[in-house]
């Protein structure tokens, strides 16, 4: 059921990517430049109870944008009392309290590798995206109803990490904080693979 749930908000997503009456507002943008790609990233999300006032579709997601600028490979966490897909009427988090997605790229095959893992235990795994390289990394959160949703509550993302295919010691330099997210300080030892603090997210709507 888990794995089932992860390919429909995979297949969701891409959807609100070209629905006009959708919310979107990214916390957390990462670009690169020049030569180098973003081939493996990590994030944990720490989620709080469900949306107070249970209505539209409220999701949040960890995302890295491919060289096509279209595909994105990520892990999304949702609440659709309307169209659940954990077809619990919106009672729970897709996928409940505590979620880890580890996104990578096999050089060897060109493809990505997504693994979902639920209170530690791998729920999920997913192939996708063939020869493509990632551009950007994303934390974000988004309403598939325009201003319909409830109100995103406080969230915190923890253990976040991006690895580059080499050296740019000025990647976290183009980093972008917004909506009043804080936290998120950057560090790398080798200008390859770079830490991000604890970033925290206050409750609010999506843009």
């Amino acid at each position: 059921m888990k794995t089932v749930h992860a390919a429909i908000c995979g297949i969701l997503f891409l959807a609100l990517l070209v629905s006009p009456g959708r919310a979107v507002s990214d916390i957390l943008s990462l670009p690169i430049a020049g030569d180098a790609y973003i081939e493996e990233a990590h994030a944990t999300l720490i989620l709080p109870k469900k949306p107070g006032s249970v209505t539209g579709d409220v999701a949040i997601r960890s995302g890295i944008m491919m060289n096509d600028e279209v595909t994105l490979v990520q892990g999304v966490v949702s609440n659709s009392p309307s169209g659940s897909y954990c077809n619990d009427g919106g009672e729970k988090w897709c996928s409940f309290a505590y979620i880890s997605t580890l996104d990578k790229f096999n050089s060897k095959t060109q493809i990505w590798e997504q693994s979902t893992y639920v209170d530690g235990k791998l729920s999920s795994t997913v192939a996708s995206s063939r020869g493509q390289v990632g551009i950007a990394f994303y934390l974000t959160i988004l309403c598939a109803d325009g201003s319909a949703c409830a109100e995103h509550p406080e969230h915190s993302w923890t253990n976040v990490s991006v690895v580059l295919n080499k050296a740019d010691r000025n990647f976290g330099r183009r980093k972008e904080l917004k909506f009043n997210a804080t936290g998120g300080n950057m560090t790398s030892s080798d200008g390859k693979t770079w830490k991000i603090d604890d970033i925290k997210v206050p409750a609010q709507k999506a843009n």
